[in-house]
């Protein structure tokens, strides 16, 4: 154990020069925190089952007590009697040594129901002028733990798009396996301890706000990798992660397979310093051999360093995250970067609790076509809904100005209303779609930088520990430029149901 403390000392010493204040356990350190008198599962915000689905302001604070990697909770609890006992707690805790808690199997679960309208998907410019469409989604996963130290964790999918003009990939595959992988842990494996974990096969993976590496809970399949990753954790809230992978790709009515010519890698360190500072700093790895920009083409071999500066003071929260890219595609030189804020205020007296928020993004474009650089940012595995729900946009050659309002006019239910100004970085770079192809192109007869704003509405109703509805609506006003290239106004409308286990 004093190895593993001296460890950790130099880990955090190298992260943020010295020691840092520890805050209540986060249940995405591994072990999902509880209320020792009632039971409670205390799942902050950012970990939610939710936290994906906020697009214009931060999660509700009184979240949904599930996960956004459902592997990162924890049962033992339940070995003892708690007060309110859910009507699943039978299956969530099967105990399989009688004096030992922490040997024990739990089964879980999420169904979505949803519906899509889109007008002038991808601004119009390709596909029908309307495409409406049924998602549903059934994921069920087991957790076996056999020891304290070492789990299996699986989980299978069924992803079915009922109608549309397209049934991509990532919304269309009836029948897979969307995790499955081993955990052995040394050290203390509550939530205050130090320990490593060494994690091996298919798992997904979200770090820090999700800009650059996400689970993208929005599309039927969420996204996964395989490989290993290496997790060490102290006081419960110092962290750092180390993992090689090979994204997976999906496939329609066959199982999804690890992308060959992709392979990912990284290191993450997440620690608070203080009441008001959590610090994350972080190095990504990532090559594809099959890279496809405006002004180059071939084998990218990328590197990305990045810090984020984030917390809450008084009624103030922020959110600051620059990233610094390099490497190479074919024989040109990658220099790129961004840089995202996010600030709010919340009126915390009021009954409604509500938040003004802004946020600013900058993604770099290419600036000179036919040269020896490449200056388009790369998100790599972003959420979707970066911008909106609506999600026509990838944070590339992109800048925009997003302001929101927030509220809970009752205490289960989020109002959200948002108008987001876009421009692109420069007038020599296209706009992107979400998964990289070019929606529209750099140059037309009207090559000015603004794209369009957009309004958007949202309300989401947590009914209950379990289910969960939302609605969304986002409109769209394009410019002269999107005009000159073919496209128009977009709209979309969407309502889902998540009944989570």
């Amino acid at each position: 154990m004093q190895r593993i403390k001296s460890v950790f000392g130099v880990l955090g010493f190298l992260a943020l020069g010295g020691g840092g204040y520890i805050t209540t356990a986060q249940a995405n350190d591994g072990i999902t925190p509880i209320n020792p008198a009632t039971g409670q599962v205390l799942v902050p915000p950012a970990a939610s089952a939710l936290a994906e689905d906020a697009t214009a302001g931060k999660p509700n604070p009184k979240s949904v007590p599930y996960t956004l990697l459902r592997y990162n909770e924890r049962y033992s609890y339940l070995a003892n009697p708690v007060a309110n006992r859910d009507f699943f707690d039978p299956v969530k805790y099967i105990s399989l040594d009688e004096n030992d808690p922490e040997r024990y199997l739990s089964f879980g679960g999420e169904v979505r129901e949803r519906y899509e309208r889109f007008h002038n998907q991808n601004f119009g410019v390709r596909g029908p002028a309307s495409n409406d469409f049924g998602l549903q989604r059934i994921m069920v996963h087991a957790d076996l733990h056999l020891t304290s130290s070492f789990r299996i964790f699986a989980q299978g999918i069924s992803g079915v798009q009922f109608g549309g003009a397209n049934k991509a990939p990532v919304n269309q595959n009836p029948l897979d396996l969307q995790q499955a992988f081993a955990d052995y842990t040394w050290g203390d494996n509550t939530p205050n301890g130090d320990r490593f974990t060494l994690r091996g096969g298919r798992f997904s993976m979200a770090y820090g706000s999700s800009r650059l590496v996400a689970t993208r809970a929005a599309t039927n399949i969420p996204l996964k990798f395989d490989g290993v990753q290496f997790i060490a954790s102290s006081g419960g809230n110092s962290k750092v992660y180390g993992f090689l992978t090979r994204p997976v790709e999906e496939q329609r009515y066959r199982p999804d397979r690890a992308n060959p010519e992709q392979l990912f890698g990284g290191l993450y360190i997440s620690k608070p310093v203080n009441s008001s500072l959590s610090i994350d700093a972080y190095y990504l790895g990532y090559r594809d051999e099959g890279a496809q920009f405006v002004d180059a083409s071939g084998t990218e071999i990328r590197h990305s360093v990045g810090g984020r500066f984030f917390g809450k003071l008084d009624n103030w929260d922020y959110d600051l995250e620059p990233v610094f890219q390099w490497g190479k595609i074919a024989d040109k030189d990658i220099l790129a970067w961004t840089l995202a804020a996010d600030a709010g205020y919340t009126f915390k007296q009021h009954p409604w609790k509500p938040r003004l928020g802004v946020k600013f993004d900058v993604a770099s474009g290419d600036r000179n076509q036919g040269d020896d650089k490449v200056g388009t940012f790369n998100p790599l595995f972003f959420k979707a809904g970066y911008f909106n729900d609506a999600s026509l946009l990838r944070p590339a050659n992109i800048t925009d100005l997003h302001f929101s309002w927030q509220a809970q006019p009752l205490e289960n239910l989020t109002v959200t209303l948002g108008h987001d100004i876009i421009w692109r970085f420069s007038r020599n770079d296209a706009v992107y779609a979400t998964n990289g192809a070019i929606s529209l192109p750099a140059q037309t007869s009207n090559s000015s930088r603004y794209v369009g704003s957009t309004i958007e509405a949202a309300a989401q109703w947590k009914i209950n520990r379990h289910l969960v509805a939302t609605a969304s609506y986002v409109h769209m006003y394009t410019s002269d430029y999107v005009e000159s290239a073919g496209g128009a106004d977009v709209d979309y409308a969407a309502a889902w149901v998540s009944y989570l286990w």
